[in-house]
């Protein structure tokens, strides 16, 4: 669901990109065991867990440069095929460099029903349910990343 700081129309009138138009926004995310997504960056945002529990894994990924070092933190480069959250976390997570990299960089989380996650714009992050999960979710206006 899009909304809009002033009326759409009147706001599409003055031809702005919809980026720019677009602000603070709720979802609900409903989810079975092991659901999740893999690491993605984005805005900063904030997830609430309602119902269940949800395993995080997040860093401070703005802090490297070198591009093929993120890749190497967050994907299997020697085989290509993105990995799901559970499969990272059993195959490439116990690997020296990442878990170097996240505890002294990040965090290893759990996320129960009532907690507050705070993820900072930028931050690398993954995350995948403990069981089925219900939450709520806000990340700030899309333009917030824009230059």
């Amino acid at each position: 669901t899009r909304m809009y700081k002033e009326s759409k129309d009147e706001v599409e009138k003055k031809g702005l990109p919809d980026r720019l138009m677009w602000k603070d926004h709720l979802a609900l995310t409903i989810g079975s065991d092991q659901q999740g997504l893999t690491f993605h960056r984005h805005n900063a945002a904030w997830n609430v867990v309602v119902f269940g529990t949800k395993r995080w894994i997040l860093y401070d990924a703005q802090r490297i440069e070198n591009i093929d070092r993120l890749k190497r933190m967050t994907r299997d480069i020697v085989n290509p095929i993105q990995l799901s959250s559970p499969d990272w976390i059993r195959q490439l997570y116990p690997m020296e460099e990442r878990q170097r990299e996240i505890r002294s960089y990040g965090h290893d989380c759990i996320q129960r029903a009532g907690d507050l996650l705070y993820v900072p714009r930028g931050w690398a992050h993954m995350v995948v349910n403990i069981g089925d999960t219900v939450a709520v979710v806000s990340e700030r206006g899309l333009d917030a990343m824009e230059p």
